[in-house]
């Protein structure tokens, strides 16, 4: 009988869900790599403030990321803050954000972020979690016009 009764309540559960989604419209994302510390996000109006942003990549092609991707990051260093880079060790307000590597994992050499100074009005540094995340140590700054929402993690 219980085993019944749980499989009623997941049931349940999976139809309020689904209908919750359906009726308020709600979009959810999954990270396609581990560049970010999270399975499941739920994406908002990018003009509501949140770490995590979804961005669409608009540099020169690397790998299987083409123009126009959508990538989920942090936002490392915003707008009016003060990046600098020593030693690939890169530094957001003088607080340690993230390291550069200089090679990626099949030993090619990566190209790195050549900025040091403050972030333009309209751009910010974009920082995935992981520490072989493809990121703004490697193509630089992002144009905030490129931002299409902004992500809450959901778990």
């Amino acid at each position: 009988m219980k085993r019944y009764a749980s499989m009623a309540f997941t049931l349940a559960t999976v139809a309020f869900f689904y209908l919750a989604i359906k009726i308020s419209d709600l979009h959810f994302v999954v990270p396609e790599s581990e560049s970010v510390s999270g399975n499941l996000f739920l994406l908002q109006n990018k003009n509501t403030s949140n770490d995590y942003v979804v961005f669409e990549y608009e540099k020169a092609p690397y790998k299987n990321y083409q123009k126009g991707k959508l990538f989920i990051k942090k936002i490392g260093c915003d707008s009016g803050q003060h990046l600098d880079i020593q030693n690939n060790k890169i530094f957001c307000n003088d607080k340690l954000i993230a390291v550069a590597l200089d090679k990626n994992r099949e030993g090619e050499i990566l190209n790195k972020i050549d900025f040091t100074g403050t972030i333009p009005q309209d751009e910010f540094f974009a920082l995935g979690e992981h520490p072989m995340s493809y990121d703004s140590r490697y193509f630089g700054l992002v144009n905030k016009k490129d931002v299409k929402n902004t992500a809450r993690r959901i778990f």
